[in-house]
């Protein structure tokens, strides 16, 4: 297993083409599968059908062909779009996506290296249109999952997508410890992720609390598979069930572990 660490913005342009190809490729031919009763089922997103994760995804990358202004969000053109099509069936807003991560790809192929360095929002702050994209690419594989899970159609376990998404969290793993959880200094903490998709992540309180890329003999373990993982850092399901049912197991500090695994969720 490797011990190296995930660092924002150093995907490369096909890193980042290939990062999307491989969330669209899986998305479209589930959406397909479904039939319009399955599109206006409850998604694990709150307050959304399972269609809406979709046409979020639509809206969004729609918004995003046409931004010009890297520094100013188009978060008002997503919920425009958004609430324009809300009311369509599954099948119109999947064909929208079609349509849009068309042209999407083709806006990426077109791009420079240097396009992709240009000062930009991100959803995590000041930065760049290379780690706005690396975000990107998480955004679509959790709302996938939004469609997936409520459905009982697990799929995109693993792969780029699921890679980019874990290396999200990784990267904020030290603030989930420190700050979520409130582990105690002197705090060594693990979390072993099985499964398609599996990793270890380690994090020690020394001052404040940090990512590490190995640790021995940790005050505080908890192991759960990849997609239990994912789902309790998006924010889409309370984490006493994976607990309850064994999804989720704690060793050493127990009292610590509960409370990492209790407050993973950094995103919604």
């Amino acid at each position: 297993m490797s011990t190296e660490l995930p660092q924002p913005a150093l995907s490369t342009k096909p890193e980042i083409i290939a990062g999307f190809s491989h969330c669209w490729d899986s998305m479209v031919p589930l959406a397909r599968s479904l039939s319009e009763e399955e599109w206006e089922t409850d998604s694990i997103c709150p307050g959304w059908q399972t269609k809406h994760a979709l046409l979020h995804l639509a809206a969004a990358e729609t918004a995003f062909s046409q931004w010009t202004d890297l520094l100013k969000p188009p978060l008002r053109e997503i919920d425009t779009y958004f609430k324009a099509h809300a009311e369509e069936t599954g099948a119109e807003i999947l064909d929208r996506f079609e349509r849009i991560t068309e042209v999407r790809r083709d806006q990426f192929e077109a791009m420079s290296e240097a396009d992709f360095d240009a000062e930009s929002w991100t959803a995590a702050g000041p930065g760049t249109y290379r780690r706005y994209m690396e975000i990107r690419i998480f955004d679509h594989w959790a709302h996938e999952q939004d469609i997936r899970v409520p459905l009982d159609r697990p799929g995109n376990l693993s792969g780029l997508g699921a890679d980019f998404s874990l290396d999200e969290v990784h990267m904020v793993f030290g603030y989930l410890v420190g700050k979520r959880a409130g582990a105690p200094d002197g705090s060594r903490v693990t979390v072993h992720v099985t499964g398609p998709t599996a990793r270890d992540l380690h994090a020690v309180v020394d001052g404040r609390a940090s990512v590490v890329p190995e640790l021995a003999d940790p005050t505080a373990e908890v192991t759960v598979d990849f997609g239990t993982f994912m789902l309790l850092s998006a924010g889409r399901i309370d984490p006493d069930a994976p607990l309850a049912d064994g999804r989720v197991t704690l060793a050493g500090d127990t009292t610590l572990a509960r409370s990492v695994a209790t407050n993973l969720a950094f995103t919604l």
